[in-house]
């Protein structure tokens, strides 16, 4: 049997890197899965559907509740139940670069709608649905950022990380376990080139490469799946020994 067989797992951010790759990976672990994103889900959703069960695409900006509220309702309404929901939407590109100081107030505005305000809605929205099932497991994004920088963007990831104990406390007793992963830089975003100087941070890592979406999908499936049933509230930091005092 596969791990997710008979579950549905949301997966936001999913149209495209990392959110792509988990999609695919939670399908070929028999999972149903939304793919929800602000624009072009089919072709994940498609792709997704191909590895495994039923796989559809909606599209939902994670910043407006109503938005959230209605990606709920139409999984409701086509799987009759929520199990796991992977808050993976995020942005990050340019965060770092502008620092405090000369951080644009549509940037720094836009960092904390989507990674942290975000976070919150698709939880907000997901727990009432998993709640009906009496089970639940909910995966929140971090980043390695959240312990080494200042800027806006890890400042928001700390902040998610602060936010994941908080929601861990309140759903315990229904059922429902919030845990956070925190990944190093990944091979996507390496080979990108969306980080500057990837090669030299990657050579102060105790494991001298960039990370996966394997690396990072298997982590999310142990915080899913039986191993993680006495788990809540933490952060799993998936990051070649990056965060290594």
């Amino acid at each position: 049997m596969k791990r997710f067989e008979g579950r549905v797992v949301i997966v936001t951010g999913a149209a495209r890197g990392l959110g792509r790759d988990y999609v695919r990976y939670f399908a070929q672990d028999g999972a149903n899965v939304v793919v929800a994103d602000v624009r072009d889900t089919q072709p994940a959703a498609a792709e997704a559907a191909s590895e495994g069960p039923r796989c559809i695409g909606i599209e939902v900006d994670v910043t407006d509740r109503g938005s959230v509220e209605t990606m709920a309702d139409k999984v409701r309404a086509e799987f009759g139940r929520l199990d796991v929901l992977v808050s993976n939407a995020g942005l990050w590109r340019g965060l770092a670069e502008s620092g405090l100081l000369d951080c644009p107030d549509e940037l720094w505005d836009s960092a904390w709608s989507v990674n942290v305000t975000g976070t919150l809605r698709c939880f907000q929205a997901a727990v009432p649905l998993m709640q009906e099932g009496g089970f639940g497991r909910v995966v929140n994004v971090s980043s390695v950022a959240s312990r080494r920088s200042g800027n806006a963007h890890g400042l928001t990831k700390n902040a998610v990380e602060r936010m994941t104990e908080g929601m861990a406390r309140e759903v315990g007793d229904r059922g429902i376990t919030v845990n956070c992963i925190a990944p190093g830089i990944s091979a996507f975003e390496a080979a990108q080139g969306q980080i500057a100087a990837a090669e030299s941070i990657v050579a102060g890592n105790t494991i001298k490469r960039v990370g996966t979406s394997r690396d990072l999908y298997e982590a999310i499936a142990y915080l899913c799946g039986t191993g993680g049933d006495w788990i809540t509230g933490q952060t799993v930091r998936i990051d070649g020994g990056a965060g290594i005092g």
